[in-house]
């Protein structure tokens, strides 16, 4: 999102966001920019591409790139990249990238939630030289943290995700 379209999701009363699960914690997209979720999916990989990258799917002839959020993330996986087939994908609109969907392990709600509650959770604290990269692509990727009632939901920028995701300068 460039500065205006952020500034126009944060000034929204309400944001309706679609909510996924990856290693055990919450994240949400506008459910404006998710085209579809598509379960039991599956991937042809890529060999040789980024380890964040785990290969294309076909939906109705369209050829989708599909992203590994848990890769840039640093976060733990449930199954190895080269074993994945069912897997369940967030599919984005071609108005926020080129056709991307991003591997997810759990498909959750719709969850309504108000913008002006959203916080700004980056910081540098306990930041290691192996993290630097984890931590700009997060920060360049979450928006923020929203408190919900019994966890915390993080709030991704889905206009980012395939630029940032993807480390910059590794060919696909």
């Amino acid at each position: 999102m460039s500065d205006s379209e952020l500034d126009i999701f944060l000034n929204r009363s309400v944001v309706q966001m679609c909510t996924f699960r990856m290693a055990e914690r919450l994240f949400g997209v506008d459910i404006l920019d998710v085209k579809e979720v598509n379960e039991n999916v599956n991937i042809t990989p890529i060999y040789h591409a980024p380890p964040d990258v785990c290969g294309y799917i076909n939906i109705r002839g369209q050829i989708l790139l599909v992203v590994n959020l848990h890769e840039s993330f640093g976060l733990e996986q449930q199954r190895k990249t080269e074993q994945i087939t069912g897997g369940k994908i967030v599919v984005f609109k071609q108005s926020v990238d080129e056709p991307f969907g991003i591997l997810v392990d759990e498909v959750c709600d719709v969850v309504p939630i108000d913008p002006k509650r959203i916080v700004d959770r980056r910081s540098s604290s306990g930041e290691t030289l192996e993290s630097r990269e984890t931590r700009r692509i997060r920060d360049e990727t979450v928006i923020g943290v929203y408190p919900l009632e019994k966890e915390l939901l993080l709030i991704l920028n889905a206009r980012r995700i395939l630029g940032k995701g993807v480390k910059q300068g590794e060919a696909v």
